[in-house]
């Protein structure tokens, strides 16, 4: 059974595929989604942190798509709001970062000078100005005479399950066409050119393919000829229930943190672990996770676990995602790979990836982000296939 033809057909439904079919749906663009599961249940599972990012012009290319991104999301937030009536929590809160070590106290100095060169505000707190301010920590003062706290009031939240959501509401509502719980089995290829997506029985057209399945990207890369470094990485989480949050911003604890919701949810998180496609939880680290949560804000006590869950990263070899053309395939696209970061930057992927396949000039360079990347013939490639990049 054939599909009509769509402008854009997206190979999966996380935060990265709703946001660009939400993207080049608004412009008029006939885009089909497919996802193996249902649509969004790749990409709930994260705490839904917004990192401040550079207010001045920026070098480096993940920081360019960072601020891209992070300039978007209120934007984004006020539209899905309006046109859904689905608030995804976005909330300017701020960020606390803790430094309890020497090591970690050292690392924030690294991070205070990366600050100030990309014009990021940031505020040292003194201990009695984090034990005024936020009083629920009055303990990790007491155990840590020496502890470091810099506050950014630009760090940000928002609520994963309903921004994925408004996003999916907001995509259905301009036409887009969600196939959920259908798993793609090849894409078929007549020379330099993806011609359909072939599922069972079902055949699927499409002018354009990405492929926008997150840490599964390289079972539908891989057939095409094509090898990326994405590759899945367990992250494990514990949801907490209070009566009201115990603090209004997020912690931030080395790569670990607490993320408190309107209605008194904290999540606690993470880790980075390399175990394939297992995503269940293990006692130990959700253990660990325990004990460290407590011992930033003993309110966190396992009495008040309400909930437990692993996801799956999309993690690359060099950290870059991979955005762009899937040369030689002329029509074949990805936008894959973000590992911790897919939520904060699908907005700016959207955006850039839209332009790149409409042949516009994008707004930041795309370039570092090639699937062929480090390679001299596939920067020719995209010179040649693509002169419009900014």
């Amino acid at each position: 059974m054939n599909s009509p033809t769509y402008d854009l057909m997206l190979c999966g439904g996380g935060v990265v595929g709703l946001s660009i079919a939400y993207q080049c749906a608004s412009v008029g663009w006939n885009v089909l989604v497919v996802d193996s599961d249902e649509a969004g249940a790749s990409s709930w599972a994260g705490a839904g942190i917004l990192p401040a990012s550079a207010t001045v012009p920026a070098l480096d290319p993940l920081e360019q798509l960072r601020a891209l991104s992070h300039g978007l999301h209120k934007e984004w937030h006020h539209r899905l709001l309006k046109e859904t009536g689905i608030d995804n929590e976005f909330r300017q809160c701020g960020g606390l970062h803790l430094g309890r070590t020497n090591a970690e106290r050292a690392t924030l100095s690294a991070n205070r000078m990366w600050w100030e060169e990309h014009g990021i505000a940031y505020e040292n707190w003194s201990m009695e100005e984090l034990t005024r301010k936020v009083p629920s920590l009055r303990y990790l003062t007491e155990l840590h005479g020496d502890l470091t706290s810099m506050y950014l009031p630009d760090e940000c939240r928002l609520r994963n399950p309903r921004h994925l959501q408004a996003l999916k509401k907001a995509c259905l509502q301009l036409g887009v066409d969600v196939v959920e719980h259908c798993r793609i089995d090849k894409l078929e290829t007549v020379g330099d050119r993806i011609v359909a997506a072939r599922m069972g029985s079902r055949r699927f057209n499409a002018k354009r393919f990405c492929i926008t399945s997150g840490a599964w990207a390289s079972q539908l890369l891989r057939p095409l000829g094509i090898e990326t470094g994405i590759m899945p990485v367990r992250g494990q989480m514990i949801l907490y229930k209070m009566e009201q949050p115990p603090f209004p911003m997020v912690i931030n604890d080395g790569h670990r943190y607490l993320v408190p919701r309107d209605d008194g949810h904290v999540l606690a998180g993470s880790c980075e672990e390399e175990v394939g496609f297992d995503s269940n939880t293990t006692a130990v680290m959700l253990q660990q996770l325990q004990e460290w949560a407590v011992g930033i804000c003993p309110h966190l006590d396992p009495s008040r676990v309400e909930q437990t869950w692993a996801g799956l990263r999309p993690g690359s070899f060099d950290t870059y995602p991979y955005l762009g053309t899937l040369h030689p395939f002329e029509n074949g696209f990805v936008a894959a790979g973000h590992f911790r970061h897919g939520l904060h930057w699908s907005p700016g992927t959207a955006v850039l990836m839209y332009q790149w396949m409409d042949n516009q000039k994008t707004d930041m360079d795309i370039m570092p982000f090639c699937v062929q990347r480090g390679q001299t013939l596939g920067n020719q490639l995209q010179n040649q296939s693509h002169p419009t990049q900014a």
